[in-house]
């Protein structure tokens, strides 16, 4: 049997570079939508709809993409998930009528969704649990970087070489994503080609009963935090532009602190998470921006919004796989699509909440008052990791059976 180890530079080719290389062409199309709004004459509201378009391709697909994973492996959800990339890049690239470019958008964000549950679960596959932080991490962490490299790399393209151009880059690199994914020799274990029938239903009834509480508690705090991340987006500039008064630079430079530490954090949070325990990523992630949301708006200089920045920025470094890797010790392999796509579409939730709730607080009330709203939920969250959920690294702490 071929050992389940593997080395830094096959993870790198099918793995690692993959996932920066999408999330790169994933990113690209943000700069272009003032572009399509005016090559296709619609609004700038409708031409920004594509992003609303991925996001539901993304969700729509969870459920059925956690089902396929389960029962035809991992090779297949990757190959799959970057054929529906490719084909929604180049519906995006070649498309005459922005209907088209809605299209490809859902085809895209629905393939980023599925190879993301088979990328995770072919590295599972390779990767013993106890290197399961560091894993998870660097995928988050890659992810992260492309999302962000990505509008960078757009916007220099778009205002030099157009906007036909800088669409096809997206298209050209999923085509490469694909290549990588069709011409993988690797043999998958046996884990990937799950032995019986798996069904949607009934798949929390998988969970080893000592762990569907903690199942669940994780599943909330993934609610929780990705309505977090989805708040800071809309109340940061809100408070800061609109309430404090300070320019649109002051409000990029807080975001770029914020991302910096992110990524500054990857491979500590990973190795954190694999010598000290999950938990001393996961409760530290809804804790700390507990405080700083409760703080926030006694936050007047730019001196003090940037350390909250900074905490901001810690809280998101050591959240980086700290959920997935709380949740994969827990499910049976045979389950972990499911049960995974299961967590994810309760997340994309709150990503959906997020906005509303940000946007009803600052109109009725003010945006700082939004932060105030926010903080109970992340300390509830916290203080439920914290007691409720047992630390999954230790060997002795995961039970033997149902």
């Amino acid at each position: 049997m071929r050992s389940r180890s593997i080395t830094s530079s096959r993870v790198l080719l099918w793995l690692y570079l993959p996932t920066l290389a999408l999330s790169v062409a994933q990113g690209m199309i943000f700069p272009a939508i003032p572009k399509l709004a005016d090559a296709f004459a619609v609004s700038a509201g409708t031409a920004g709809q594509v992003v609303t378009a991925f996001g539901a391709g993304r969700m729509a697909i969870l459920v059925p993409a956690g089902l396929l994973v389960d029962t035809l492996g991992s090779r297949t959800a990757l190959l799959l998930g970057s054929s529906l990339a490719l084909v929604g890049a180049l519906a995006v690239a070649a498309s005459p009528a922005f209907w088209g470019i809605l299209a490809g958008q859902v085809l895209s964000g629905a393939g980023a969704s599925l190879w993301t549950l088979g990328r995770e679960a072919a590295g599972l596959e390779f990767v013993p649990p106890e290197r399961r932080g560091r894993l998870l991490s660097a995928f988050f962490g890659l992810q992260m970087a492309g999302n962000a490299l990505g509008p960078v790399a757009a916007g220099l393209l778009v205002d030099r070489a157009g906007l036909q151009p800088t669409l096809w880059v997206p298209a050209a690199v999923s085509a490469g994503v694909w290549v990588l994914s069709a011409a993988t020799r690797e043999d998958f274990p046996a884990a990937s080609r799950p032995a019986r029938p798996v069904a949607l239903r009934g798949a929390l009834g998988e969970l080893p009963r000592a762990y569907r509480p903690a199942f669940a508690i994780v599943t909330f705090s993934t609610f929780v935090l990705t309505l977090y991340r989805a708040s800071l987006n809309a109340l940061l500039p809100l408070y800061v532009g609109s309430e404090l008064g300070y320019p649109g630079t002051v409000v990029g430079s807080l975001f770029g602190v914020v991302s910096v530490v992110i990524l500054l954090f990857i491979l500590p949070a990973g190795i954190l998470l694999d010598r000290m325990g999950r938990k001393w990523g996961a409760v530290p992630a809804c804790l700390v921006p507990a405080a700083a949301y409760a703080v926030m708006p006694t936050a007047r200089s730019v001196t003090s919004l940037a350390i909250l920045a900074v905490l901001f920025g810690v809280a998101g470094g050591l959240s980086l796989g700290s959920m997935s890797a709380l949740s994969y010790d827990v499910i049976p392999e045979h389950a972990r699509g499911r049960l995974q796509a299961l967590r994810r579409l309760v997340g994309e939730v709150g990503g959906l909440v997020g906005p509303l709730v940000a946007g009803l607080a600052s109109d009725l009330l003010s945006p700082g008052t939004g932060f105030l709203l926010l903080s109970p939920l992340l300390l509830a969250a916290g203080l439920l990791l914290a007691f409720r959920v047992p630390e999954t690294l230790r060997p002795e702490a995961q039970p033997r059976g149902k």
